[in-house]
């Protein structure tokens, strides 16, 4: 008779299991953990197979400090240039600061899961105790069980909705796509084009979703070909911009999904020898410094960078000092339109 395979939960996991499993020293292993010490590239890989292997778990608990001064916070941002992303750098670098924290930044260049782990591994080999987090990889973490065996506090920002595992800080995208539509629409505009993000991020559905809604609610039809599909990057919008001022019945307005797609649409246009805002109205989303040095300047739905990372460091902080849960859940921040000469308006900021 076989022999009956025991259902006994097997114990977690510790910095000895992987010690062991390599052939190297506990220390050798809490400094590949911690990026300290002289570990050639070899072992360093040989032990971050045995953590993935073994389901190790780094005790990010016992490296808390007892104040915010000297806590590492790690950034994981996808490989993408945008006005964006570096005013969130910048914004998060300031916010860091602010409390005495550091800020450690990790680049990705892949939308998966497996790619977002490696990349939090690495920041946790840095020290890192905390993480923000940027589309695409707050997404891809919130599904992974890796992730949430971590326990790490994490803070999404500019994200679409409430995420396992993480709090995120954000706008309604829905409702501020829907208003700037409806900034469009009451300027007359009928036949409006949008360039979306990418799909893998939550925001760019939502914003294409309030799009949508604004659309029909003004009674208006949407054609197929007049939604594009972008990147988040300048030349994604050039690509999309293009292909919507050659149809022979053009839009009279586009909505970018963000600024640095916009700035490819004015590009596009400028070069067929449109005139922004006469033959062509353009709007997008973010409010980065290139929106408003652009010519003309772009009407935006502003996104409160600096409020953001203030809201997401403050929460880790108070979760590594112990006057916090975890954080969880959501918090939305209001944004605000600011009208501009991109749409043929005189100027101005609604709430």
């Amino acid at each position: 008779m076989p022999a009956r395979r025991s259902t006994a939960l097997r114990p977690p996991a510790t910095l000895q299991t992987v010690a062991d499993r390599v052939g190297v020293s506990t220390m050798t292993v809490s400094n590949v953990i911690n990026g300290r010490g002289k570990v050639s590239a070899e072992t360093r890989a040989r032990v971050k197979e045995a953590i993935r292997v073994t389901g190790y778990i780094p005790n990010v608990a016992a490296r808390r400090l007892a104040g915010a001064a000297g806590t590492r916070l790690g950034l994981l941002y996808p490989d993408v240039r945008s006005p964006f992303l570096t005013e969130v750098l910048l914004a998060a670098l300031a916010s860091a600061n602010a409390v005495g924290a550091q800020l450690l930044v990790r680049e990705g260049s892949q939308a998966t899961a497996e790619h977002a782990e490696q990349l939090v591994m690495a920041a946790i080999e840095a020290g890192a105790e905390g993480l923000l987090l940027v589309p695409p990889y707050a997404e891809l973490l919130s599904g992974s069980s890796y992730f949430q065996r971590l326990g790490m506090p994490a803070a999404a920002i500019a994200g679409a909705t409430a995420l396992q595992g993480m709090q995120t800080v954000r706008i309604d995208n829905r409702a501020a796509a829907d208003q700037l539509t409806t900034h469009l629409v009451q300027a007359g505009h009928r036949s409006i084009g949008f360039i979306t993000g990418p799909m893998d991020h939550g925001d760019s559905h939502e914003r294409l979703q309030g799009f949508q809604h604004a659309m029909a609610r003004h009674g208006l039809q949407i054609d197929p070909a007049f939604i594009r599909n972008g990147r988040f990057s300048f030349q994604s919008g050039c690509e999309a911009s293009e292909t919507l001022l050659a149809a022979p019945s053009r839009p009279s307005a586009v909505l970018a999904s963000n600024d640095d797609m916009a700035l490819g649409v004015l590009w596009v246009a400028q070069r067929a020898g449109l005139r922004v805002p006469h033959d062509l109205a353009v709007v997008a989303f973010d409010d980065t410094a290139a929106a408003r040095r652009a010519w003309p300047p772009l009407t935006v739905a502003g996104q409160p960078i600096d409020r953001m990372t203030d809201t997401a460091i403050a929460a880790i902080i108070a979760n590594l000092v112990g006057k916090a849960e975890l954080p969880s859940g959501e918090v939305v921040l209001p944004h605000a339109l600011h009208v501009r000469t991109s749409s043929a308006a005189t100027g101005g900021v609604v709430v």
